[in-house]
Order: C-alpha cells, then structure tokens, then sequence
C-alpha cells in the first residue's frame, strides 16, 4: 500500500519483502544498463515495531478509506453497465479485476488491523455486484 510517494506499507514478512525489492531492482537495473541511463534506485525494507505502525496506521486508514470510496464508485459504473443489458468479455474482465482488487483491499485491512468504517458499504455493494454478475452469466 502507497503512503506517499515511493513509500510503501507491507504485511509481508520481511524476508519475502526484501526478495521482492531486490527482484525488482534487478529488473530496473538491468533495463536501464541496457539503454545506459538511469536515475538513482535508493531503496530499504524497515520493519517496523508497534509504535512505529500505530504511528503510520491513520496515514493508511485514510489511503485505505480513499481506495474504498474510489471502489465503490467503480462498483456503481459496473453495476449499471450490467444492468445496461450489453454484455462483453470487458465487463467480465472488469469484473474480475474489480474482485481481485477489492479482496487486496480487505485483506489488506485484516492484516493491517484497519476498521474503516467504508468497509461495510463496501461489502453491501459488492454483494449487490456479485449477484448481478451471477445473473448475467446464467443468460
């Protein structure tokens, strides 16, 4: 999850975390030997302990309450695009990419102890576009 700018939050264990950066930065260094320019990649995995995330945890409450808000709006465009009678493989590919970022979101609430108060909209909406999406595949 992106708290500013280049800064990010993750429920990974560290070590996963810290294969995932060098993975990257491999990539990105490579690519840029191969063209011969590049900026310069500063990059480090902190773990943080109790106080340090009770600190940063209103900074991802907010981003986390933002995504919601942004999702249940998405939610809304696909619902009445379903319910606009035209199907297509872009609504079923809209579909899955809604879910698959909406169970990150929730998932990313549960590890991180989050409760915003979005969440339960969300569920409501979600079951809403489930059930709607149900419908069109049955046609």
């Amino acid at each position: 999850m992106e708290l500013l700018p280049g800064v990010y939050l993750s429920w990974s264990p560290k070590e996963k975390a810290v294969r995932a950066v060098e993975a990257v930065k491999r990539a990105v260094v490579e690519r840029w030997e191969k063209s011969g320019e590049g900026p310069t990649l500063e990059v480090a995995v902190i773990e943080l302990d109790e106080r340090q995330y009770k600190a940063l945890r209103p900074m991802a409450l907010t981003i986390v309450e933002k995504m919601g808000s942004a999702m249940l709006e998405e939610m809304e465009r696909l619902l009445q695009r379903m319910r606009s009678g035209k199907t297509s493989r872009d609504l079923t590919g809209w579909y899955r990419d809604l879910a698959r970022r909406y169970e990150r979101l929730l998932d990313a609430c549960m590890a991180l102890d989050l409760e915003p108060t979005i969440v339960a909209r969300l569920k409501e909406k979600w079951k809403e576009v489930t059930l709607e999406a149900g419908r069109l595949l049955k046609k």
